[in-house]
C-alpha cells in the first residue's frame, strides 16, 4: 500500500473522512426484493488495506433453498463487495466462485482482498460463501451432535486414536440436521449455481463475470449449464471437470506434477543428455527408498517421503522455499542414486533453493565505483527501511481497528458472565464432571435463549455455592446480555466444533452428487493410482489405508441429476488456466474441458500450483486482459518467460525455453 491509502484509512477509522457509507440502497434490503438484503460488518480485521463499509461492504442475502419453490424455505448467504479502485468502475463485476466445496472466503476479508487486487482496477468483486458453508451456514453447526460426543472429541483432540468418530459424527450430523428441517439433498452445485445469480441481482448488478478455482470451476460451469443468464464472461482457474471422477484421481495431479518438472528437461537435448530418462528414474528410485529408506539427520526418507519433496508444498505460493524447485529437481535425482544426500539434506534445512535479496545482489555486483557502490547500499538501506515501516503501518492500523471496535462494543455483563462459568467449568474435580456440563452447555446452542436455561444449567452441575454465585449473576443479566451468553456457546466451542464437523461440508456436495453409480469409489481409487507410472510399492504406501471418505459417502444418499457428471458445452467466452505442478487440479484438466468449449482459450502456465493467478503477474495481467475484451485473442507470451532453467551436472544453469 502507498502512504495516501494508508492515510486514507487511518482517516476513515478516526471517521475524518469517506464517513458516507457504500450502496446505501441496500441498507432498506436491496434493490430486489426476491432476495433480500441484510448489511452487516466485516469479519476483523478489515485494515489496513480495506475501509468497512467503503471499500468492502458486508451481510447477508436471502435465497430460496429450492430455487423451484421461491416461496418456501430461505437460506442466508453471506457476502462481500470489494468496491473498485476506480471512480468510473466499469457496469460488470467478477463474482468469485470459491474452491471446496466448503472453505468458504467471507471470514477472510484480507486474503481475498490480495488474491483479486488486480481485478478492482475498474470493476467489483464480490465473494460470497456458497450455501452450508462457513458463514453461509451458521444454522447447520451440528451442536447437538458434538454435546452428545464431547468426551469423544475431546480424547480425539488430545491426540486419541479414534478410527471410528468420524462416520459416528458424519451419521449423527446428517440425523440431527434433516430433524431440524434442512432438505439436505437441496445443498448441490445446481442451486449454488442459481444462487449465483440471486446475489448478483440483490447486488443491484446486470451483466457479470465469473472467477472460479477448483470447485469453484465446477460451480462456474454447472452456472454456465444451467443458470447462464446475465453471464458476460468465464475464467476457470485449476479446473475440476465435472466429468473427471475427481476422488479417483486424487493423485493423477501428483503423478503430471512430477512428470511436468522433468519435461521440459526431457524435451531439451543438452538437458536429456546430461539427466537420460529422468522421469522415468524418479519413479525408480522412489520404489527403490520405499524398500530401503535412507536416514538423513535422524530423518527417515522413504519413497513416499521423496513423493513428498516433490509435490506437497508446490501449491503454496506463499512460501518462497518451493520457488525453483524445478532447477534443481534431476540434480537431486541423480545425487540420491549415487547415495550422496548433499543436496537433500539442503532441502529438508530449506537451504535450496536459495532465495534471493538485495543483499545477495549487493554482495554480486562487480564493476562498481566506490561511489556507484554507496549509492548501491544506500538502496539497500532504504528499501530495508520501506519494509520495516510499512509492516509497523499495517499492525498500528489493525490495531487502531481493533481497539475502536472494542471501545464502540465494550464487553458485556453477559460476557463477563461466560468467563465466569467458563473458570466454574474448569474447578470442576472431576473429568466426568465436565464432560456432562459440556454436553448440556452445547445442547443449549438450538434453546430458546432465557435466564432460565442458564439456571437450570448452573444448579445441575455445581455446588451449592457455586451455583447460588453464578444464579446470582444470571439474575442481573438483561436480555441482551442473555441472548450475547447463547451466542457464545457456538463461539466458545469453535475448536470442538471444528474437530466435529470435520470434511463435513465436502461430504455434503462430494458424496451426494459425485459418488453415483460406481463414479468414484474405493476400488477405483486404488485402480487409478496404480495406472499413473509409480511402483507397485509406491502405489500400496499411498492407497493403504484408503481415504475415509470412500467409507462414510456410504453414509448419505446418492442424488444423481440430469447430465451433472457431463462435460460441459458452452459459447460463452472462457479463459481457462492451468497449473503445470498443481498437485489438487491436473494440469491436464483445463484443456480437456476447453475441448467442448469452442470460444475458449486455455493456457498451462509453467511453475504455477493450484490458482495460478497467484503464482504470477504474468497470470493475473492476462485474466485482467481477458475481462477488458472476452473472446479476443490474448497475448500469452509471458507465460513462457515463467520456464525454469535446470542445474546441471558442472554447476552451470542451463535455460530450456
Amino acid at each position: 500500500m502507498t502512504p495516501e491509502q494508508y492515510l486514507a484509512v487511518f482517516l476513515a477509522l478516526l471517521g475524518g473522512e469517506m464517513n458516507e457509507p457504500t450502496f446505501p440502497e441496500l441498507l432498506n434490503g436491496g434493490p430486489d426484493p426476491r432476495f433480500p438484503v441484510t448489511r452487516a460488518p466485516c469479519t476483523r480485521p478489515v485494515a489496513p488495506s480495506e475501509i468497512d463499509g467503503q471499500t468492502v461492504v458486508c451481510g447477508t442475502i436471502s435465497v430460496p433453498e429450492d430455487h423451484d419453490s421461491p416461496d418456501g424455505d430461505r437460506l442466508n448467504l453471506a457476502f462481500i463487495v470489494y468496491r473498485a479502485h476506480s471512480l468510473a468502475p466499469v457496469a460488470d463485476p467478477v463474482v468469485y466462485l470459491h474452491g471446496g466445496p466448503g472453505g468458504g472466503t467471507v471470514q477472510s476479508v484480507a486474503s481475498v482482498s490480495l488474491f483479486f487486487d488486480h481485478l478492482r482496477g475498474r470493476r467489483d468483486v464480490i465473494a460470497f460463501d456458497q450455501r452450508g458453508v462457513d458463514a453461509s451456514g451458521p444454522d447447520m453447526d451440528c451442536f447437538e451432535t458434538l454435546a452428545e460426543n464431547v468426551e469423544d472429541v475431546a480424547d480425539s483432540l488430545a491426540g486419541a486414536e479414534m478410527p471410528e468418530l468420524e462416520g459416528r459424527l458424519v451419521s449423527e450430523c446428517i440425523l440431527e440436521l434433516e430433524g431440524r428441517g434442512f432438505d439436505l439433498p437441496l445443498f448441490n452445485t445446481t442451486q449454488n449455481a442459481r444462487d449465483v445469480g440471486s446475489v448478483m441481482s440483490a447486488l443491484g448488478y446486470g451483466d457479470y463475470n465469473i472467477y472460479g478455482v477448483s470447485y469453484g470451476t465446477k460451480l462456474a460451469l454447472e452456472t454456465m449449464r444451467t443458470a447462464p443468464d446475465r453471464v458476460r464472461s468465464v475464467v476457470l482457474d485449476s479446473v475440476a471437470p465435472p466429468q473427471v471422477a475427481l476422488y479417483d484421481t486424487l493423485y493423477v495431479p501428483h503423478s503430471q506434477s512430477i512428470i511436468n518438472t522433468f519435461a521440459p528437461c526431457e524435451a531439451n537435448a543438452t538437458c536429456a543428455e546430461a539427466y537420460p530418462e529422468i522421469s522415468q528414474r524418479f519413479w525408480d528410485l522412489a520404489e527403490q527408498l520405499q524398500d530401503t529408506p535412507l536416514e538423513v539427520d535422524g530423518t527417515t526418507v522413504d519413497g513416499r517421503t521423496l513423493f513428498s519433496i516433490f509435490t506437497a508444498a508446490r501449491n503454496n505460493w506463499a512460501d518462497p522455499t518451493t520457488r525453483g524447485f524445478t532447477t534443481y529437481a534431476p540434480a537431486l535425482v541423480t545425487q540420491l542414486e549415487q547415495g550422496d544426500v548433499t543436496m537433500l539434506r539442503q532441502m529438508l534445512q530449506e537451504a535450496i533453493p536459495p532465495q534471493p535479496s538485495a543483499e545477495d545482489a549487493l554482495a554480486a555486483a562487480i564493476g562498481l565505483t566506490s561511489d556507484e557502490q554507496a549509492l548501491a547500499q544506500a538502496f539497500v538501506n532504504a528499501l530495508d527501511q520501506i519494509e520495516l515501516a510499512s509492516g509497523t503501518a499495517a499492525q498500528m492500523l489493525a490495531q487502531l481497528e481493533e481497539d475502536i471496535d472494542a471501545a464502540a462494543a465494550p464487553v458485556t455483563f453477559g460476557e463477563y458472565f461466560d468467563d465466569e462459568l467458563e473458570r466454574a467449568l474448569a474447578a470442576l474435580p472431576e473429568r466426568s464432571d465436565q464432560v456432562a456440563f459440556s454436553r448440556d452447555y452445547l445442547s443449549l446452542r438450538f434453546v430458546t435463549p432465557s435466564a432460565g436455561a442458564l439456571i437450570d444449567l448452573v444448579r445441575t452441575h455445581f455446588d451449592d455455592l457455586t451455583a447460588a454465585r453464578l444464579s446470582s449473576m444470571i439474575a442481573l443479566l438483561g436480555a441482551d446480555d442473555v441472548a450475547r451468553v447463547f451466542d457464545l456457546i457456538a463461539v466458545d466451542n469453535a475448536t470442538l466444533e471444528a474437530v466435529a464437523e470435520g470434511e463435513f461440508e465436502l461430504l455434503l456436495y462430494a458424496c451426494q452428487e459425485d459418488f453415483i453409480d460406481g463414479f468414484n469409489s474405493a476400488e477405483g481409487f486404488v485402480k487409478t493410482t496404480e495406472s499413473v507410472g509409480m511402483g507397485p510399492l509406491l502405489a500400496s504406501a499411498l492407497t493403504d489405508p484408503v481415504p475415509s471418505m470412500f467409507t462414510i459417502c456410504d453414509l448419505f444418499e446418492e442424488r444423481p441429476r440430469d447430465n451433472w457428471l457431463e462435460p460441459v458445452t458452452s459459447d460463452l467466452p472462457v479463459l481457462v488456466f492451468s497449473g503445470e505442478i498443481d498437485t489438487q487440479t491436473a494440469s491436464s484438466w483445463g484443456p480437456l474441458v476447453a475441448e467442448t468449449l469452442p470460444n475458449s482459450q486455455a493456457i498451462v502456465f509453467p511453475e504455477a500450483g493450484h490458482g495460478a493467478l497467484l503464482f504470477s503477474q504474468c497470470a493475473r495481467d492476462i485474466g485482467e486482459a481477458f475481462l477488458e475484451a472476452p473472446g479476443s485473442t490474448i497475448d500469452t507470451s509471458c507465460a513462457s518467460d515463467l520456464r525454469l532453467p535446470y542445474l546441471m551436472p558442472d554447476g552451470s544453469l542451463l535455460d530450456v525455453r
